[in-house]
């Protein structure tokens, strides 16, 4: 099958109809935006993509490693609570919802997955397991806008359990929350750092946008 993906913001692909302070193109129900607004601004995006309202999936996403695979059977008004949605079913649209984590999207030819990565979804292995899920096709990996490996700062204890992981640490010297150094997680660079190592093999490309949240 043929598959697309997009990145939206507060005003693409349309402003949307929330009102402050969700101002705009908000698609989240869990923040405490009127529910009928959000549902109409995530019915204008099916509408944008050319995808049935009722066949465009969003997730309660928990911080976990839950990966629920979505076919023509699949109710769009369920609250599926997980952190990844899979499909190998045409025409369905899957959508994962960030602020500073990443988006990932992995995208075959008769398998789409998105998932939603934090630094504990990083370490619990959600992008090895949803690697594993793709293992029988070659695919491509977007990562979406998320905060950079420059940005966002941790303590020294994830840093140390992160640098043993082979995730990519970096030092700063221009720390928002104390003097002197501290370590940042980059946590784009770590899941291509994984893709590379799990599926050198079958991945057509890897690549995060750039766009730091």
């Amino acid at each position: 099958m043929e598959s697309r993906y997009t990145f939206t913001s507060r005003k693409f692909p349309a402003r949307g109809t929330s009102l402050p302070p969700f101002e705009e193109n908000n698609l989240a129900v869990h923040v405490g935006d009127d529910r009928d607004r959000v549902l109409a601004n995530r019915g204008a995006l099916a509408d944008s993509l050319a995808i049935h309202r009722e066949k465009l999936f969003f997730m309660n996403q928990v911080h976990g490693t839950t990966i629920l695979e979505i076919d023509g059977a699949s109710d769009a008004n369920m609250v599926y609570e997980c952190d990844g949605l899979i499909t190998r079913t045409p025409g369905i649209g899957l959508a994962v919802l960030v602020a500073d984590c990443a988006p990932g999207l992995l995208i075959g030819r008769s398998t789409v997955a998105a998932i939603h990565v934090g630094w504990r979804g990083l370490f619990d292995g959600i992008v090895e397991k949803a690697l594993a899920l793709m293992a029988d096709e070659p695919f491509d990996v977007q990562i979406g806008p998320t905060i950079c490996g420059t940005c966002y700062e941790v303590g020294d204890d994830l840093a140390q359990r992160a640098h043993a992981r082979g995730f990519v640490v970096r030092p700063t010297f221009h720390s928002s929350v104390s003097n002197g150094a501290r370590n940042t997680l980059d946590i784009p660079n770590s899941i291509l750092g994984i893709v590379r190592a799990q599926s050198a093999t079958q991945v057509l490309t890897a690549q995060w946008s750039g766009i730091c949240t």
